[in-house]
């Protein structure tokens, strides 16, 4: 009896997520058609579809329009340096064919601009990680990026086809080249780079699909 009530005890403990060094007030965000649900610490911003504006404050947005929900990092832990944002969040692929399948979820299309197709893929698949396991399940893993005056951003992507829909999580992040400011402006620490991605991975391995 004290062996079951010990691994009881395990696996309730298992299931609350500890954000940075000590346990973090959190709170669980589950979508509206009750299709996945995750874990985030309750001081961080959380916009949904639709009213994502909010949270795109940074230059760079590290929050995508259309996502369904987007969760950011308080970026006032980081002032006085280049920081720009952190943002962990959920998007639904969609494709122009007539059904989405596992192929089509899993293949970095290269995005289209009006006429324009680009000449590069909208990801590339990592070489080093291409799949992460994420609450039970295997995720295409993959790696984008972008700089624009002088301002830059790293997004690591993960893609399942789950129940005929393709789901997209992603971690990003932006800063401002240093140098562009007389003096230049300090860059986040390697112990507070840590605890940043230590926080979103959390979020990240947190997701679960709800069936």
């Amino acid at each position: 009896m004290r062996a079951i009530a010990a691994l009881i005890l395990m696996a309730g403990f298992l299931l609350i997520p500890v954000f940075g060094q000590t346990a973090q007030k959190t709170s669980t965000f589950t979508s509206s058609d009750n299709a996945f649900r995750f874990v985030y610490p309750i001081d961080f911003q959380i916009c949904t579809r639709g009213k994502v504006e909010p949270c795109s404050e940074s230059y760079i947005p590290v929050c995508d329009k259309d996502s369904l929900v987007c969760v950011v990092y308080p970026a006032k832990q980081f002032e006085d340096t280049n920081f720009g944002g952190a943002s962990f969040q959920v998007t639904e692929i969609f494709t122009q064919q007539e059904m989405m399948t596992a192929d089509v979820c899993a293949t970095p299309y290269p995005p289209k601009q009006g006429d324009t197709v680009s000449s590069w893929p909208g990801f590339l698949i990592s070489a080093e990680h291409p799949v992460e396991v994420i609450g039970g399940v295997q995720f295409l893993h993959g790696v984008s990026g972008g700089a624009a005056m002088s301002h830059s951003i790293s997004i690591d992507l993960y893609r399942a086809f789950h129940k005929q829909r393709c789901f997209e999580l992603s971690v990003s992040q932006t800063g401002t080249e240093p140098n562009v400011s007389d003096p230049p402006m300090k860059t986040l620490t390697p112990a507070q780079q840590r605890r940043l991605d230590q926080s979103m991975s959390q979020i990240l391995h947190s997701f679960r699909f709800s069936d």
